[in-house]
């Protein structure tokens, strides 16, 4: 009998209880919309020099805007579109790379790296002459 009136008392405390109407006041950041455009000329021509980019990125050191890393025919990037320095470090910026190699047929692409909420900021894999 004792048990039936602690399962009674759990049910009418969890029935009785008011729902949480706390509603946060924070709205989440847009995020970089990742894409795979390039130069007409991106092809699977460029990735030995894209890699060779990517390495030449110290992952402990710190970047910011407008660090390029290029190699050959591969531009390299990390650029936030006029949102300020925005550091970065340098193990976001392989991370993100090796992310556009992955997932990127022909080798080149933009990605968000979304550091410090920053929803401008990319890096980006593109042909250059």
């Amino acid at each position: 009998m004792q048990a039936f009136f602690i399962v009674a008392a759990l049910a009418v405390s969890a029935f009785a209880s008011p729902a949480n109407t706390n509603k946060s006041s924070i709205t989440p950041v847009a995020l970089y919309s990742n894409n795979c455009k390039g130069s007409g000329l991106c092809s699977d021509s460029i990735r030995d020099d894209c890699q060779q980019a990517i390495d030449n990125v110290n992952a402990g050191a710190t970047y910011s805007d407008q660090a390029q890393f290029s190699v050959g025919n591969c531009y390299m990037i990390y650029a936030t579109n006029g949102a300020g320095a925005q550091p970065v470090s340098g193990q976001t910026i392989i991370d993100t790379a090796d992310t556009i190699l992955s997932s990127c047929s022909d080798t080149c692409g933009s990605y968000g790296t979304n550091n410090n909420g920053c929803s401008a900021c990319h890096v980006t894999l593109n042909y250059r002459s």
